[in-house]
């Protein structure tokens, strides 16, 4: 259980990234599968995040909610973070949330549940990185490379200490060149 302080009420257990589920979510091949939420969350539910436990650059995350059928008891499943709109940080001040986010047994979260939350400057950069719209690049000469940039993307990208400049962009995403761009030659006045 949180302990209470004087003047501010309970003191927080931890803190962990929350999200809300996306209004529509594409599913199938192809994302032609269009859902209004997730199977387990409704549209706009809002779910806690637990640090990433793989090495796939949190694409996939842990997360724990209240389930769309069940809205007394958390849940706890993996799902992709592309379901996941709206990140920010948040303090933890339930008990329950934190058994479901740890797999904590009752009791053991006042011991162990700040740690197995998220460091702070962890969570606010993780966060502030999902909320960036971002893209993919390719850059000339590295065929099986690709790289994320934010969306719209920027003129010039600097890799390994050599610039790049942005050659084409598209909903594909963009591709850079080490060629730089043509200089317009200036209207003459006349």
């Amino acid at each position: 259980m949180a302990t209470m302080t004087e003047t501010t009420g309970p003191e927080p257990l931890g803190i962990c990234v929350v999200a809300n589920v996306a209004e529509e979510t594409s599913h199938g091949e192809g994302g032609l599968e269009i859902r209004q939420g997730l199977r387990h969350f409704a549209p706009r539910a809002k779910v806690w995040i637990a640090p990433p436990a793989w090495g796939d650059g949190g694409e996939r995350v842990i997360v724990a909610g209240r389930h769309r059928g069940n809205s007394r008891r958390y849940m706890r499943i993996v799902i992709e973070s592309r379901f996941l709109v709206n990140f920010r940080v948040r303090a933890v001040y339930s008990p329950a949330l934190v058994r479901a986010l740890t797999q904590l047994d009752p009791g053991e979260e006042q011991e162990f549940g700040a740690r197995c939350l998220w460091p702070p400057e962890q969570a606010e950069g993780w966060a502030r990185s999902r909320n960036a719209p971002t893209m993919e690049a390719r850059v000339d000469g590295q065929r099986d490379r690709v790289h994320l940039v934010t969306d719209p993307p920027p003129m010039e990208l600097r890799l390994d200490g050599v610039t790049y400049y942005l050659a084409h962009f598209s909903a594909g995403g963009a591709r850079y060149s080490a060629e730089p761009p043509p200089v317009e030659p200036s209207p003459t006045g006349g």
